[in-house]
């Protein structure tokens, strides 16, 4: 019969053990990271690649913007546009999120603590996702070489833009 310690230390390694694997799982974004945008308000102001509307999202800068856009009213994308402030009437769209499933007015983009990516149409269906939710990540990011990015605590890329390659390839990005 084992002596009546080595049960203790056997529940107590255990015990440490589900609680550091528990928190490994349930990484979540803190709430100053999280965001809302609504695909609403002025467009920008110059005219580029296929005379298309844009609303640039603002924590997002060149030389890759993350944007709303669309060439038909009410029928918009979530891309990823390339280029400079001096060229902005020369700046390429190179990423989008749900080509061929377009939301309208008032959609929303969100980030949640749950670490999904979610684009939803005003009326709340889902147009496109991520599809992380409680998998491990923490942060989001658009890095500068325009690859868009959800990562764990590690920096390690639990989702990235440049797995679903549309029809532009960047420096980096592979078929």
């Amino acid at each position: 019969m084992a002596p009546p310690y080595s049960i203790y230390a056997t529940s107590l390694l255990l015990l440490l053990s589900f609680q550091l694997l528990s928190s490994i799982f349930e990484a979540v974004v803190p709430a100053s990271d999280t965001f809302t945008y609504v695909n609403e308000g002025d467009f920008g102001d110059y005219v580029i690649k296929y005379d298309a509307d844009y609303r640039s999202l603002p924590p997002f800068s060149n030389p890759f913007q993350l944007c709303f856009y669309n060439t038909t009213p009410n029928a918009f994308t979530l891309a990823l546009r390339m280029g400079t402030v001096r060229s902005e009437s020369l700046m390429r769209w190179v990423w989008e999120a749900n080509r061929g499933n377009p939301v309208r007015e008032n959609a929303t983009l969100t980030f949640g603590t749950d670490g999904n990516l979610v684009l939803a149409d005003a009326d709340g269906r889902i147009s496109w996702q991520t599809n992380t939710a409680n998998k491990g990540v923490v942060g989001f990011q658009v890095l500068p070489i325009g690859n868009m990015v959800l990562h764990d605590g590690k920096g390690n890329f639990i989702w990235q833009s440049f797995d679903s390659p549309t029809d532009t390839l960047l420096v980096g990005q592979s078929l």
